[in-house]
């Protein structure tokens, strides 16, 4: 299924990469602009398609994570990169901070790729335009050690009685229901964390706005 459903999406962008690069012709601001959309939106289908595939292996049982120490600021960067049209689409500012030692945690880079990209680009569609999306990842003490990564927007938050229910499959708060999505994302975000024997949930930042926060165990204190 997932080739059915990923070639036809590749195909596009493959058609617009080429006219971008003016191989076929010169293009006007205008159809660039255009251009320009449909490779973002091919990217929006990519991450709606990549959802529902990973709900299913999460419903049949395949989607054990191959964990191992990995380096948390390469795959901030990476995700950052990937997200650069979406950054500059929003008008707001994405902001990375990593302590120094919160580079490294004991995980599945792609499965945890997945929740940061979810989480991202749930803040950068809810954030105000000129805002800033700050993401933070903070060592936590005690036993076993974890590493904790946060995202917070300046958006309007969540009410406190959906903290817990926006993380059930299908579930999408009643002033977003014609944003799009099936509300798929935040449930496989929680499998995948609960998988690494994390913990992921949402609060109101300091100054307003969500502030989603996860944990994975600290490289070293895996178990």
């Amino acid at each position: 299924m997932s080739h059915e459903l990923r070639t036809p999406i590749t195909v596009i962008d493959g058609f617009n990469k080429l006219l971008l690069s003016e191989a076929p012709g010169v293009l006007t601001e205008e159809q660039r602009h255009y251009l320009e959309q449909s490779r973002r939106s091919c990217q929006r289908l990519n991450l709606f398609v990549g959802n529902l595939l990973e709900q299913e292996r999460q419903r049949i049982g395949e989607a054990t994570p191959h964990r191992a120490p990995s380096c948390l600021d390469t795959l901030l960067d990476d995700v950052a990169a990937f997200l650069t049209p979406l950054v500059a689409e929003s008008g707001q500012v994405l902001e990375l901070t990593l302590a120094p030692d919160a580079t490294r945690a004991f995980f599945d880079p792609s499965a945890v790729e997945q929740v940061l990209v979810n989480l991202i680009g749930n803040g950068l569609k809810y954030g105000p335009k000129g805002g800033t999306l700050r993401v933070q990842c903070q060592r936590l003490g005690g036993e076993p050690a974890m590493v904790e990564i946060s995202v917070q927007d300046e958006g309007p938050g969540v009410p406190e009685e959906e903290r817990e229910r926006i993380f059930e499959p299908y579930v999408r708060r009643a002033e977003h229901a014609g944003s799009g999505g099936l509300g798929l994302g935040l449930a496989i975000c929680r499998r995948i964390v609960e998988a690494h024997g994390g913990y992921i949930g949402v609060g109101e930042g300091p100054d307003g706005g969500c502030r989603f926060a996860f944990t994975l165990p600290a490289e070293g204190a895996e178990s």
